[in-house]
């Protein structure tokens, strides 16, 4: 299994072009610094007034904000790093790929791509990551950083898949249906393309699996207290991570509440509301701090937020690039497949749903449990955060692998099920063609319409 994701993996760090990942460049601008060992904190920030010297008017915003975030580093290296990123994108025909950016490939900064945004408002684990994995290469050119950048992604994928794998043998004792989970996850497009480019995104999926896995062997029985004390630590670096994270914080509260003995059941409780809440509080503060967005700023800013993001266009928006858009969601499939896959995706969920009160063989109700909270709490946060993308769903794919397998294999016999698991992975091997073939390749390589 590890060896044929490998070599999927390999397809998509081929197929994807140069900058065609979402936010690539700015995930990438903020490493290298990192690299070139400025601190990701500590940074000076911009006057804007004071004394009468207003620094919008001499630097691009975007540059202000880098440096609010880096130590140590200086405008005019901010600024020479954004001319090569630019440089490389016009090169690669970035402009012509991405239909909103414009033609005009001549930029110097990159408030001319899209201004007031800036990576460095996320929090700076996995770009602390990054810039150690990019020492090696920080003197090459940028193109090498960056398909250096993109090798961390791809073992980050390789290792999720490894570690559903493991999911899948507590959520499943049927062989059948533990594939179906595993060949899901790793052939699910959106995922395997995120094993291609830069962005934190992928250690936020890592972790998730990560953390779903250890408490799904909680629940499976596995009594060890290292378990659980490892699935939060990885919780708190998650946090370091990205906010889309902060649902496995529920999951590894639900796994100690319901996964010991029942005499400690209502001292686990305390126990998990009281260090969860220490845990969120710590990082809500340093959210604050780094002036990341994911905050409101008043409870003004925060209703409107929630009203936008419960609204049936952000719900289309974050079905739309879950199930596949290419040139930074410029362009996409048909709109039969998408009401396609939501036809396939909604009769899966309905039929693992009602796994949880009538009994499946192989079918671990607990486990499958756990994976439902996950994924409705992945979805709060989006409507939480107001904005509809399927990346933001990553740190749940672990679980919708686990749900989808469930709902389209489990109500078959033991005897259907291996003859199920060829249609299944001949469906799944269909999409992600059409998906690479059909899609991705023609429309971000061969510049079909541009």
């Amino acid at each position: 299994m590890l060896v044929a994701a490998l070599l999927h993996g390999l397809a998509y760090l081929l197929a994807v072009a140069p900058w065609m990942g979402e936010d690539e460049p700015w995930h990438l601008e903020y490493a290298t610094h990192v690299a070139a060992l400025h601190r990701p904190w500590g940074g000076e920030a911009a006057k804007l007034g004071e004394g009468g010297v207003d620094e919008r008017r001499e630097w691009p915003t975007s540059q202000l904000q880098v440096r609010r975030r880096m130590a140590g580093v200086s405008e005019e290296e901010i600024a020479q790093r954004q001319r090569e990123i630019l440089a490389s994108m016009g090169e690669h025909a970035y402009f012509r790929r991405v239909d909103w950016a414009g033609a005009v490939s001549d930029r110097t900064d990159f408030d001319q791509v899209e201004p007031f945004f800036t990576a460095t408002s996320q929090p700076p684990g996995y770009y602390t990551l990054l810039g150690l994995w990019l020492l090696p290469v920080r003197h090459a050119a940028i193109e090498t950083q960056l398909l250096w950048a993109r090798g961390l992604s791809l073992l980050l994928y390789l290792a999720s898949v490894w570690i559903v794998l493991e999911l899948a043998c507590c959520a499943f004792s049927d062989r059948s249906l533990a594939i179906a989970a595993a060949l899901a996850f790793a052939w699910f497009p959106m995922n395997a393309r995120l094993g291609a480019v830069v962005n934190n995104d992928a250690l936020a999926r890592t972790l998730g699996a990560a953390v779903l896995m250890l408490c799904a062997r909680r629940l499976a029985g596995d009594s060890a207290r290292g378990t659980l004390v490892l699935a939060a630590a990885l919780v708190a670096l998650g946090l370091l991570v990205k906010s889309t994270v902060m649902s496995l914080a529920g999951v590894v509260a639900l796994a100690w509440m319901f996964g010991g003995e029942r005499s400690a059941r209502w001292r686990n409780v305390l126990f998990g509301v009281a260090g969860g809440a220490v845990i969120v509080g710590a990082v809500l503060w340093l959210w604050h701090v780094q002036h990341s967005p994911v905050l409101p700023r008043n409870v003004d800013a925060f209703l409107a937020r929630v009203q936008r993001g419960a609204s049936l266009e952000t719900f289309g928006e974050l079905w739309r690039t879950f199930v596949g858009g290419f040139n930074w969601y410029s362009r996409e499939f048909s709109p039969t497949t998408y009401a396609v896959a939501g036809v396939l995706a909604g009769v899966a969920t309905l039929s693992a749903f009602s796994a949880l009160f009538h009994t499946r063989r192989g079918v671990s109700r607990p486990v499958l449990g756990l994976c439902f909270a996950l994924v409705g709490l992945q979805v709060l946060l989006v409507v939480l955060r107001g904005e509809g993308q399927g990346r933001y769903l990553m740190p749940a794919m672990a679980a919708l692998a686990v749900v989808f397998a469930t709902g389209l294999l489990a109500p078959l016999s033991n005897f259907r099920r291996p003859a199920g698991l060829k249609l299944f992975a001949m469906l799944l091997f269909t999409y992600d063609a059409l998906f690479l073939w059909g899609g991705l390749v023609p429309n971000e390589c061969l510049l079909w319409g541009s």
